[in-house]
């Protein structure tokens, strides 16, 4: 996958009444397309061909993580997508990620990942998806999501300053 460039966006993926946060993943090559899907699948990320059918349990060898730091040039949160490899299928991808997004992540422990080719874009998503996954080009899978030591989303405001009154106990 030498020359392979990697794109990927955050969505929150629907399925039925459940809401989980999707990575999506696409690679660009200039001599064969479908590189980064086969990679996957030979990974153990399974082939997809109904994405209403994707088993909810995690995929072993996969974990989808983000760090979060304070840098000079304010809070910079990053991405890793480990695969069953020694070095990560995408290493500390500098991201802005959904805050409904991060919201499900943490509370889940889990994040949804797709990879297919011409994946990542701004319109008709669940067509694309769909048509990836009919035609055999889709794998996809429940993976583990871990948040580094220092990421907080950003739905949890901490107030500066602030404590909580302790109760008396009573003896």
């Amino acid at each position: 996958m030498h020359g392979t460039q990697i794109r990927f966006q955050a969505v929150v993926w629907t399925f039925g009444e459940r809401d989980f946060a999707a990575l999506l993943m696409d690679g660009h090559s200039p001599h064969e397309p479908d590189a980064l899907p086969q990679a996957a699948r030979s990974r153990g990320l399974p082939l997809t061909t109904d994405i209403r059918r994707v088993p909810l349990a995690p995929v072993p060898g996969w974990r989808i993580e983000v760090t979060s730091e304070e840098t000079s040039r304010g809070r910079q949160t990053r991405l890793t997508v480990h695969w069953p490899r020694v070095s990560p299928l995408l290493s500390h991808a500098d991201v802005d990620l959904p805050q409904r997004w991060q919201q499900l992540a943490v509370t889940q422990r889990v994040g949804l990942l797709l990879i297919g080719s011409d994946l990542v874009g701004d319109r008709d998503l669940p067509e694309r998806v769909t048509r990836l996954a009919e035609s055999g080009s889709l794998a996809a899978g429940v993976v583990a999501f871990r948040s580094g030591s220092a990421f907080q989303p950003r739905t949890y405001d901490r107030i500066v300053g602030h404590r909580r009154a302790r109760r008396p106990v009573n003896r």
